[in-house]
């Protein structure tokens, strides 16, 4: 897929952090997402931020980018798989919640009310995770926790509020790029 500079190096940051982070049966996980040619053009939102062709993977770069830098010195290398993984998997299903037309207008899907990416994201990931990926089901669930509370609060969309110091991480690194804000 040709892509333009910005999302080219994106997208080889994610990869490059998902190969050196992650164990390998949990790396080839997380490349369902990466590996998906709607997740490298669709866009990151429709009104205020990433809201562009390739936004969505601008976005989730940001966020990792956030999430990495915020963790070197509070994670340990388990939790810290965990929070790659959740940053990969977190807005996923917004490749369903928006389109382009033809215009590059974006577009909000029925997806979006119907579902909306935080439990899509979190449904795909489930569906996906293959239980010797995995150690233990304590790290599916926290990656679970993660995505399911990456909106932080129940009332901006989140099922569960962040319990653990990833969900939080990533609900903060989040929040940072949604606000123009990188590490």
């Amino acid at each position: 897929m040709n892509l333009p500079i910005e999302a080219a190096l994106a997208m080889d940051y994610l990869h490059e952090t998902n190969n050196s982070r992650c164990g390998l049966k949990v790396a080839q996980l997380n490349r369902v997402v990466l590996n998906d040619g709607p997740f490298a053009l669709s866009p990151g939102g429709s009104e205020h931020n990433h809201n562009y062709k390739h936004g969505l993977v601008i976005h989730t770069a940001e966020v990792m980018a956030n999430a990495v830098n915020m963790s070197h010195y509070t994670l340990k290398a388990g939790q810290l798989e965990v929070l790659v993984t959740a940053v990969i998997w977190h807005d996923f299903m917004k490749t369903r919640d928006y389109s382009l037309a033809k215009d590059e207008t974006v577009t909000k899907e029925p997806y979006r009310k119907l579902i909306n990416h935080v439990a899509g994201s979190f449904g795909h990931f489930f569906a996906n995770f293959s239980p010797e990926a995995f150690e233990n089901a304590d790290l599916v669930d926290r990656v679970s926790h993660c995505l399911l509370s990456h909106h932080g609060r129940q009332e901006w969309g989140s099922p569960v509020e962040p319990q653990t110091a990833e969900a939080f991480i990533l609900h903060t690194a989040d929040m940072m790029s949604a606000h123009g804000v990188v590490l």
